[in-house]
């Protein structure tokens, strides 16, 4: 499963410095604003040491830095087309909003105003995709007129996401059959995809946060309590990252970073936080293979049965699926071997209804 993840945000918020740093073991494709961001995942490190294999290989998530959206950009009907033809192939995004003051820039003090940046951002996207669903609709309801049952059944659809856009809320909010989700799929609506809220505070700030008996001189515990009660609103989750420590981190070997964090109360890095927040976003789990050839790790959503997964590895191992052997991972690390595990029965054989679950250790039986 292929997760992608488009960072937006207003200008000077921390967005493409956040992208820089979170993306800094990266492998670049093609422009600098794409990268495929390995998952840490330390059960790898784990199983590598049990099964001594030729290579590990994580999962990862793309990450797009888009273009910069500007307040009003959505009037006459668009936020520009370098700006939704990045969104497009995306399936979340992440809203950068900056947490903290900026130095005088001529004007004096550039305050931070997260919640008003917030719904800012949401508005252009909702105002920009009542605009397209309003073009689709003339077009849908002339067809819908001359009784055509898949137009009228389009037009139901864009009659609800118009009434909800309208009111203010996501196209998201709108519940939708598969059937008209891929209908309207080239609508590429920007509301319809799954929101991360990341909170760019400053390093002062992160320290507070994650030490309460901290005091609070800047006021950033209600101000993040603020946030995640917004995002409610629009079903999204809270990372909390402070972009420019992550970028200076990037430049320390691992061990060094985490001796840092450590030192300033924090337990873990912005990069963890945020990939955390995305899983939960998108319900989504990783699964493992393991062996002499290769450990990997592998993402599919919750709820997958075993033949799904088994799709992510290659198609020919779902269409000729028979069987899945599967081991909790705490279970094959507690046994110590794969051949112990199974003497222990803490490996079972299980068939096409099988429910995947987080850190499954799994070998897929197939026939083609």
């Amino acid at each position: 499963m292929n997760i992608s993840v488009g960072i937006v945000g207003l200008p000077d918020v921390g967005k493409t410095l956040l992208f820089n740093a979170l993306t800094r073991k990266s492998t670049i494709s093609g422009r600098s604003t794409t990268a495929t961001l390995p998952v840490p995942d330390e059960r790898l490190d784990t199983l590598a040491q049990m099964y001594k294999p030729k290579r590990v290989v994580p999962t990862g998530v793309q990450m797009v830095d888009v273009a910069g959206l500007v307040k009003g950009g959505s009037k006459d009907g668009g936020l520009g087309g370098q700006f939704l033809g990045q969104l497009q192939p995306v399936n979340s995004l992440a809203i950068v909003l900056r947490l903290y003051d900026r130095p005088d820039i001529g004007f004096g003090p550039d305050k931070a105003q997260p919640l008003s940046d917030l719904e800012g951002i949401i508005l252009e996207l909702q105002l920009s995709d009542l605009a397209r669903v309003d073009k689709r609709l003339e077009r849908t309801s002339k067809a819908a007129r001359s009784r055509d049952p898949l137009a009228q059944r389009e037009e139901q659809a864009l009659l609800a996401l118009r009434e909800a856009l309208d009111a203010g809320r996501s196209a998201r909010s709108v519940e939708l059959s598969d059937t008209e989700l891929q209908s309207l799929k080239d609508l590429a609506l920007t509301t319809l995809k799954p929101f991360i809220i990341v909170a760019n505070v400053s390093e002062e700030d992160l320290s507070i946060l994650y030490n309460p008996a901290a005091e609070d001189s800047t006021g950033i515990r209600q101000v993040i309590a603020s946030i995640e009660s917004a995002a409610q609103q629009y079903e999204a989750e809270v990372a909390v990252v402070s972009a420019l420590l992550e970028s200076e981190l990037a430049e320390l070997e691992p061990e060094d970073a985490m001796e840092y964090l450590a030192s300033i109360g924090v337990a873990d890095t912005g990069l963890s936080r945020f990939i955390k927040a995305a899983y939960r976003e998108l319900g989504v789990l990783t699964f493992l293979t393991a062996g002499t050839p290769e450990v990997r790790a592998w993402t599919v959503r919750k709820g997958a049965k075993a033949p799904e997964a088994a799709g992510v590895i290659h198609s020919d191992i779902e269409r000729g699926f028979i069987r899945v052997e599967t081991t909790p991972f705490d279970k094959l690390v507690a046994a110590g071997s794969e051949a112990k595990a199974k003497e222990l029965g803490f490996t079972r054989v299980e068939g096409k209804d099988y429910v995947m679950q987080e850190g499954d250790v799994v070998y897929f039986r197939f026939n083609v």
